[in-house]
C-alpha cells in the first residue's frame, strides 16, 4: 500500500533534489528518508530516482508518480481543511509564508495574539522573498502569504486582498554624517556609504544602481545583505551603513527618532503594493481566516500610526536651505 506520508516525503526530496535538505525539511533522518523512499519504490515496483555523484534526478516514472503524488496530497488538504472548518476556528493548522519586510511589521504581534487567544491553532510561517513564496504557493505548500508584488505580479490563479501599501527608502543612524549634507549635494554625497539590505531582486538592484549613477548593478556598495530586518537595523544604528527598507517595518526605532529617513526617493515606486495572496481554487480553513483578519487589522493599524515619510524630509531641507 502507498501511504500519504510516503508519498509526501517523495514530493519533498523531489522539490529539494537534496536528501539532507529533505530531511531537515520532514524533521527526519536522512537514512529514515532513504527507507522511507525505497518503500515507495518497492510498493510500485519502479526505480524513482536516478542516484549518482551529480545529485538525484527523477526517473520517467518518478516525473509520473510525482505529477499524481501532487493530485493525491492537494485532495488530501483539502479533505483536512474541510474537517477542520466543521471544528470551527478554535482549532486547526495553518501554513502561512510572508515577505521579510511585512513580516517584520506584523508577525511578533500575530504570533503573540495567536498563542494567547487561539491556543488550539497551530502556526507554521516560512519568511522568504515574494519569488520564493510564489513557488511554495504554486505547489500548494502554503495557504497564503503576505508579501510585496509588484516585482513579479501573481496571475489569475490567485486572490489577492490588498493591505495597506509598504513605503520604500534608505535610512541613516541619528546623528549619520549624511544628515547634515545639503539636499541638493545628497545624492552625490550617498556614494561615500556602502549599503545594507535584504537579498534585492534584479529589479531593485537596478533602482539602486540609477540612484547611486552606478552603469551596472554588479557595482553597488553593498557592505551586507540578510534577510533579517532586525539584523539590518542593529547594524544601521552602530555604524555608517545606509539601510534599504521599507517604514512600516521600523516604525517603532523611527518614531523614536534612532533611525531617520534619507530625503532621497528610492525609485519612481517607493509605495509599493502589499497584498494577502492564496490560490483562487483553493478555500481557507477557518482558522486560516481568521489569521488573515488579524493580520488585515494589524497592518492597517501599523499604517495609522506611520510618522511621515521622505516627502516631509525634503521639505524641510528645502526650507532650513532657503533661510541659509
Amino acid at each position: 500500500m502507498v501511504s500519504l506520508r510516503t508519498l509526501r516525503h517523495f514530493s519533498v526530496l523531489a522539490e529539494e533534489r537534496h536528501y539532507s535538505r529533505a530531511a531537515l525539511r520532514l524533521h527526519l533522518t536522512q537514512s529514515a528518508l532513504s527507507r522511507s523512499i525505497q518503500a515507495l519504490e518497492d510498493s510500485l515496483d519502479v526505480q524513482l530516482l536516478d542516484r549518482s555523484a551529480s545529485g538525484l534526478a527523477l526517473t520517467p516514472a518518478g516525473r509520473a508518480v510525482l505529477e499524481h503524488a501532487h493530485r493525491v496530497l492537494q485532495e488530501a488538504d483539502a479533505l483536512h481543511r474541510r474537517v477542520e472548518s466543521l471544528h470551527g476556528i478554535e482549532t486547526g493548522d495553518v501554513a502561512m509564508g510572508a515577505g521579510v519586510f511585512p513580516a517584520a511589521g506584523f508577525l511578533s504581534p500575530l504570533l503573540t495574539r495567536l498563542a494567547r487567544d487561539y491556543p488550539g491553532i497551530c502556526m507554521r510561517v516560512e519568511i522568504e522573498s515574494w519569488q520564493r513564496l510564489h513557488e511554495m504557493l504554486v505547489r500548494d505548500s502554503l495557504d497564503f502569504v503576505v508579501a510585496i508584488t509588484h516585482s513579479l505580479p501573481p496571475s489569475s490563479d490567485f486572490l489577492l486582498r490588498p493591505l495597506p501599501p509598504q513605503h520604500i527608502g534608505l535610512f541613516v543612524r541619528a546623528g549619520h554624517p549624511l544628515l547634515a549634507v545639503g539636499h541638493r549635494s545628497l545624492r552625490a554625497a550617498l556614494a561615500d556609504y556602502r549599503l545594507a539590505a535584504t537579498h534585492l531582486p534584479p529589479r531593485a538592484r537596478n533602482q539602486l544602481a540609477a540612484l547611486y549613477r552606478l552603469p551596472h548593478s554588479d557595482a553597488l556598495p553593498l557592505a551586507l545583505e540578510c534577510n533579517s530586518v532586525d539584523t539590518l537595523l542593529t547594524v544601521a544604528l552602530n555604524s555608517d551603513v545606509v539601510m534599504l527598507c521599507v517604514r512600516e517595518a521600523i516604525r517603532e526605532p523611527l518614531a523614536a527618532g534612532g533611525i531617520v529617513q534619507l530625503p532621497l526617493a528610492y525609485s519612481s515606486e517607493a509605495e509599493l503594493g502589499c497584498n494577502i495572496i492564496h490560490h483562487a481554487r483553493r478555500e481557507l480553513s477557518p482558522p486560516a481566516l481568521k489569521v488573515v483578519s488579524l493580520i488585515e487589522d494589524l497592518m492597517h493599524a501599523g499604517a495609522s500610526g506611520m510618522p511621515g515619510g521622505p516627502g516631509d524630509a525634503i521639505a524641510l531641507l528645502e526650507k532650513q536651505e532657503s533661510a541659509d
